[in-house]
């Protein structure tokens, strides 16, 4: 175990936040092997608990063992074994000898098992060899857990337990601690286990009856008087398959939680995104959708939000989950991991508190490697902690040594939820890689921020690839095309190139797309989520391959095949990322009137001697080209045909954008 201070900022997920005080830094373990079914436990020692923290934040990485890493997908639950002080005994000896009768004994103390987090590992096959489609032994993944609420369990002296439900070598891990000091958002007054200590015992499902009678029965909690409000968590994972259902693993199961026998909220136990699991090519069936989890990804906790005025402050109330019920036959009996929390929480310290808490894009965080790098919109992450339900925010965005831009956020975030945003694009003119992205809230809710320490977050920018304007996208289909379509989208979400009816099978299309200088996504689909060659299906899908080239015929570049349900990929053309920028400047340039069906004119401030105009259709095609001489620029669209066109200038070194419909 080890204790670091850090002063002004700690390393979090992908980005950096500013501490109020410091952030204490533990690590517990440091690639720990994990090689065979069991138990592993370490001891350690937290902060002494005098101190409050505004978030305590669980970075639990995972990668290969020494030995290698396994093929197949195993649970790992990471768990706080709290001492209850009552000890159990067992014989260890009998000693005769001697005509004595001496009896030794095993002392072993009870713990109430709190689960922390749970992962389930990768399919390790490529993990393991050097360079084997793109990995390599040194391979980590880091998972990040909010643990706040366990803040009355880590102080003090510790147990922590890596449960480890596989064999075959395995995998390591290593757990860390933040400790980031600063007012929470609410006290937490008292936390319990309500179904699963620890999550790690996979409760057998024999029917609906049994299941919620013996398993997960109705709870009853005591709620304190001083409470003012409350949190349920859940977490369950299904596991087995050899049954008429392919259940848990594979059966779409949901459950409903009902307080005080009133319905609080349902829950899909169900993950149907696995074809889009950020740790890709895998071994094994990694696209397929399970029970709420992906191999290689976090298991879903689902939390519920209780007021004071549904609970019984001083008195009893009860919990409730109900599954779907199900019928199987077959030779193995399904089972679901649960883990549950009950949290009970004083009144909110502020009224109006957001924080940041993730930037999404531009990163290097590999939890967002299919999104990144990114030649546009940033997305960012931001929370309600107040009080109060969140209606507005201003955001200022930008590199840190460059110009910021500024955009106010409307909607309804209530308390403790999240919101993922989309910012306007930026300017980009400076960035390289390794260039720092810096975001941050300057006001919610028309007034300054009550805690503002967490309202700025940073992320590292990688520049995105670079190709010729000319481009020729080869895409050879295997024996389904009719599960393939490609698009390219232009910064603003404009298709300007699309494909959709590949049909020949084992057919090698070629097509040249022309485009504008500008920032683009090309995003392949496949329908099927099993890309268009994977291991388990390549006798009866066959194999294809997606690649550009340039007009002279060289490879731009190569697409891995095995990609799940999609290709995501940016770059720019004919210019790179930091030298030029793509963004549209509603300031800088306008055009009127829009829509329109005669005449449109373009004004633009920033004209220099060079400056061209040019409209361009929804394919990319240039429809009209003109240079520019004066700020205001009539441009004659008569004879141009209904629908969405795009006018593009450059101009001073700078790209300006904007859509027109043409009635």
């Amino acid at each position: 175990m080890k204790n670091f201070l850090f002063l002004l900022y700690c390393c979090l997920p992908g980005v950096l936040f500013a501490a109020n005080g410091d952030t204490t830094y533990i690590r517990f373990q440091n690639k720990m092997d994990m090689t065979w079914y069991g138990n592993f436990d370490f001891k350690g020692k937290f902060p002494d608990g005098t101190k409050t923290y505004r978030q305590i934040l669980m970075k639990y990485s995972l990668g290969c063992a020494s030995t290698g890493c396994s093929g197949w997908d195993y649970t790992n639950h990471i768990q706080y074994l709290k001492a209850l002080g009552i000890y159990d005994s067992s014989v260890a000896k009998i000693d005769t000898s001697g005509g004595k009768h001496d009896t030794l004994w095993n002392k072993t103390e009870r713990t109430d098992k709190y689960e922390l987090g749970r992962v389930i590992t990768p399919y390790g096959t490529y993990m393991q060899g050097a360079g084997s489609n793109g990995y390599l032994p040194s391979w980590q993944h880091r998972y990040w857990f909010d643990v706040t609420d366990f803040v009355d369990l880590l102080k003090d002296s510790g147990t922590m337990r890596c449960v480890y439900s596989g064999y075959s070598s395995g995998f390591s891990a290593t757990v860390e601690f933040y400790f980031i000091e600063g007012t929470p958002p609410r006290k937490v007054l008292k936390l319990e286990n309500v179904w699963g200590s620890g999550g790690a015992n996979c409760m057998g499902y024999s029917n609906s009856t049994q299941f919620e009678s013996t398993q997960i029965p109705m709870k009853t909690l005591s709620v304190l008087p001083n409470t003012k409000g409350a949190s349920f968590q859940f977490t369950s994972s299904g596991h087995g398959g050899d049954n008429s259902e392919n259940a848990a693993e594979f059966y779409d199961e949901s459950a409903e939680v009902l307080l005080n026998n009133n319905s609080i909220g349902k829950m899909h136990l169900w993950r149907d995104d696995c074809g889009k699991n950020p740790i890709y090519p895998q071994g094994g069936t990694w696209i397929y959708d399970r029970a709420n989890w992906c191999p290689g990804t976090k298991v879903n906790t689902f939390s519920f939000d209780l007021a004071a005025n549904q609970l019984h402050p001083g008195a009893l109330d009860s919990i409730d989950v109900n599954y779907d019920p199900y019928t199987w036959t077959g030779n193995q009996t399904p089972c679901y991991a649960i883990s549950s929390v009950f949290v009970q929480y004083g009144d909110y310290n502020f009224n109006n508190d957001a924080a940041l808490t993730n930037i999404i894009a531009p990163s290097n965080d590999e939890n967002y490697r299919r999104l990144n790098p990114v030649c546009y919109n940033p997305v960012i992450e931001i929370k309600n902690k107040g009080k109060n339900t969140m209606t507005s925010c201003v955001i200022k965005y930008g590199l840190s040594n460059g110009i910021k831009t500024s955009y106010t956020w409307t909607g309804s975030l209530l308390s403790n939820k999240t919101q993922e945003i989309t910012l306007p694009n930026f300017n980009w003119t400076g960035a390289l890689n390794g260039s720092v992205f810096e975001a941050e809230i300057l006001k919610i809710n028309n007034v300054t921020d009550e805690w503002a320490l967490d309202n700025k977050a940073t992320s590292i920018v990688a520049i995105t690839p670079k190709h010729d304007a000319n481009l020729i996208i080869w895409f050879k289909t295997n024996n389904r095309p009719t599960e393939n379509r490609y698009k390219i989208l232009d910064w603003s979400g404009v298709t300007v190139y699309e494909k959709n009816s590949m049909t020949a099978l084992n057919t090698v299309y070629k097509d040249t797309v022309h485009l504008a200088v500008g920032c683009y996504t090309f995003v392949v689909v496949d329908d099927g989520g099993d890309g268009i060659s994977w291991w388990a299906n390549q006798s009866s899908a066959g194999t294809g391959y997606v690649y550009f080239k340039n007009i002279s015929g060289s490879l731009q570049k190569n697409f891995n095949m095995d990609f799940g349900s999609e290709i995501r990929y940016n770059f720019t053309t004919a210019y790179t990322l930091g030298l030029n920028h793509d963004v549209s400047d509603e300031a800088g340039m306008s055009i009127y009137p829009n829509p329109s069906s005669k005449n449109i004119t373009v004004q633009l401030n920033d004209i220099d001697e060079n400056a061209t105009l040019s409209v361009l259709d929804i394919t990319g095609k240039s429809v009209y080209e003109v240079l520019l001489n004066h700020s205001e620029t009539a441009v004659d669209i008569k004879n141009l045909s209904h629908g969405i066109y795009l006018v593009k200038v450059i101009s001073n070194g700078r790209l300006y954008t904007e859509k027109v419909i043409i009635e």
